[in-house]
């Protein structure tokens, strides 16, 4: 039985291919700190020591490097103990402390980022031992061009709005693991769609201490306590564009733990994700999918899961923003299993949801 999501029966069909200008090249020039003027021997701007590095505030920051061997050095120094990443130097900066003082990083990338492409920024931090508090979220900020503000206040947004010519946004993080980890290093991602002016990346805390989230502090802040992290490995990249091929089948997943296989798992979702983009960006387009699953049981139960498991996917897809009229699916159960010779045992390898893509035809 074929069930409809959309008035129009069509097929869907995907593939990938890779624009491949800057693809797998790191676009924020320094990210990795390892290109400096100076070795860090005392207090100083962390822009003197560091190529292509400014400051968007009066306050500074810190340069760690194995060629100091005292309060600077690496791994040990007046903040903690910590390793760097590949290298011999990494930065750090108060995420957090009394009356809003912030610390940033403002780094240059090598071009202005295409509009409407998409990047992946990842960052890799640690908690300095010797900080008494940790944040539970990082960002970023992209901008048009360099920030400069005085004091050391935290760069909030209602200071940025004062800015005149200036375009910008904040990119929330991800970060692998707790913001607590002081014993190695935690990476930080975003991907997002270029706006196609940013430029330059800022890295801190652009909240002030009353909208900071906290983490692990039960009781009440003092006015001594901060939060410092190490920050290293500043990495900005861009993405392969997704294209889909009309009329040709693909597999979203393939998932061989049935019968509960119709629920879509991390992997799944992001996959149904980049699709939706690029439904969203080509609206001419429609999609079916198809559900299979491997013989479990009747040919009624088949049809039941397999059903299940393309439904879950379509009304992922309609949750995100995209029409019922552009949406048909249905299961097939276990009628059509793979014949490519590469599945070992045909109890566990059928189970799929496939998808092809087809021209919006209004007639």
């Amino acid at each position: 039985m074929l069930y409809r999501v959309s008035r129009i029966v069509f097929l869907f069909a995907l593939s990938l291919f890779f624009q491949a200008p800057m693809l797998g090249q790191n676009l924020v020039v320094n990210g990795d700190f390892e290109s400096y003027n100076t070795c860090p021997l005392h207090i100083v701007n962390i822009d003197k020591l560091l190529d292509d590095i400014s400051l968007p505030t009066a306050s500074s920051g810190d340069y760690y490097n194995e060629c100091n061997k005292g309060e600077f050095s690496v791994p040990l120094n007046f903040k903690g103990n910590q390793a760097a990443i590949g290298g011999s130097g990494y930065t750090g900066l108060y995420f957090y402390a009394l009356n809003d003082y912030r610390e940033y990083l403002q780094m240059n990338t090598a071009k202005t980022l295409r509009a409407k492409h998409p990047y992946k920024i990842s960052i890799q931090v640690s908690l300095a031992e010797s900080s008494t508090l940790a944040v539970k979220n990082m960002s970023v900020l992209l901008a048009n061009k360099k920030i400069r503000l005085p004091n050391s206040s935290a760069l909030t947004s209602g200071r940025l709005n004062k800015l005149e010519n200036d375009e910008y946004y904040e990119l929330a993080l991800t970060a692998d693991r707790s913001l607590t980890e002081s014993d190695s290093w935690i990476t930080l991602t975003a991907e997002f769609d270029a706006r196609g002016f940013e430029n330059h990346i800022l890295i801190g805390n652009f909240s002030d201490n009353e909208n900071t989230r906290l983490l692990n502090n039960n009781q009440d802040v003092q006015s001594s306590d901060f939060s410092y992290y190490y920050v290293d490995n500043v990495v900005l990249e861009e993405l392969p564009r997704v294209n889909y091929d009309e009329d040709k089948i693909y597999v979203l997943e393939q998932n061989p733990l049935e019968p509960k296989g119709y629920e879509l798992d991390d992997e799944a979702i992001a996959s149904v994700q980049k699709i939706f983009k690029f439904l969203k960006e080509n609206a001419e387009v429609q999609m079916k999918i198809t559900g299979h699953v491997s013989n479990l049981e009747s040919p009624e139960y088949n049809q039941f899961i397999s059903s299940l498991r393309a439904r879950a996917v379509a009304l992922y897809l309609k949750k995100l923003g995209i029409d019922d009229s552009r949406l048909v699916w249905e299961g097939v159960g276990d009628t059509k299993p793979l014949r490519n010779g590469n599945v070992k045992n045909g109890k566990l390898g059928n189970g799929r949801v496939e998808f092809v893509m087809t021209k919006f035809d209004d007639q």
